[in-house]
């Protein structure tokens, strides 16, 4: 058996809930999205209280001149609408993973909240409707690649 880290037990313990919970959803073509909604909803919350660090989980949607919050869990108001010049909107832009460990590097950050200091952003889409998945910490280089590739599964299941 293979020893998991701490961080992917975590990520272990957090994709069971999310899978034990899907049955409790409605999954017909009628519900769905609602369904998507609810199930990201809960997902959403479950990874902002399972990690200190982070302050900020939520989900942005894309529309024309930028993005919009649908989702979020934060003990801070997030900014909405946004650019697409901040780690989001290029996330979406370049459809790929950014994680950004130092925020105050990164070339047209959008401050939020100024106790953020590193960032991961997950592009996806839903039904044709592309959202991005962001995520914050107050601790520099807090993000590895057990998360993209444990976020990447989370993201699998709310498709």
């Amino acid at each position: 058996m293979q020893n998991l880290t701490s961080k992917e037990k975590i990520y272990d313990e957090i994709l069971k809930l999310i899978k034990s919970n899907v049955s409790n959803y409605k999954s017909d073509e009628n519900q769905r999205k609602s369904y998507n909604h609810s199930l990201i909803n809960y997902s959403i919350e479950i990874l902002y209280n399972k990690f200190p660090n982070w302050i900020f989980c939520g989900l942005y949607k894309k529309f024309e001149e930028g993005l919009c919050i649908d989702l979020y869990y934060s003990d801070n108001i997030p900014c909405s609408p946004i650019s697409f010049e901040g780690v989001c909107g290029q996330s979406i832009i370049k459809n790929s993973i950014l994680n950004v460990g130092d925020v105050n590097k990164f070339p047209g950050h959008i401050v939020c909240d100024i106790n953020s200091k590193s960032e991961l952003c997950i592009p996806f889409n839903i039904d044709d409707i592309f959202y991005v998945l962001d995520i914050d910490s107050n601790k520099v280089n807090d993000f590895d690649k057990i998360d993209e590739i444990s976020l990447l599964e989370i993201i699998k299941i709310w498709k």
